[in-house]
């Protein structure tokens, strides 16, 4: 099980980083904002349901969502610029 969130954790900073690298934006900044989002969402979810594939699967749609936010937010932020 370990394994597994090791390696999603890792997918999600790479995904978050080269995100904000699309964007313009601090690639790195963006991967520490997808870490907590995933450790938030994953630890929320093994607290109240206590399944580890429901939380993981929980922190990843709670993550999608957060990225989805923050390319939007870098869209708007470069239309007004």
């Amino acid at each position: 099980m370990l394994i597994l969130i090791k390696l999603t954790v890792i997918t999600v900073m790479v995904i978050f980083f080269q995100t904000g690298k699309n964007n313009g934006e601090n690639g790195f900044k963006w991967a520490i904002i997808g870490l907590i989002g995933y450790v938030l969402g994953f630890a929320l979810a093994m607290t109240v349901i206590g399944e580890t594939f429901i939380a993981i699967a929980t922190a990843c749609i709670t993550v999608y969502v957060t990225r989805k936010q923050l390319i939007k937010m870098s869209i708007n932020r470069q239309s007004l610029n």
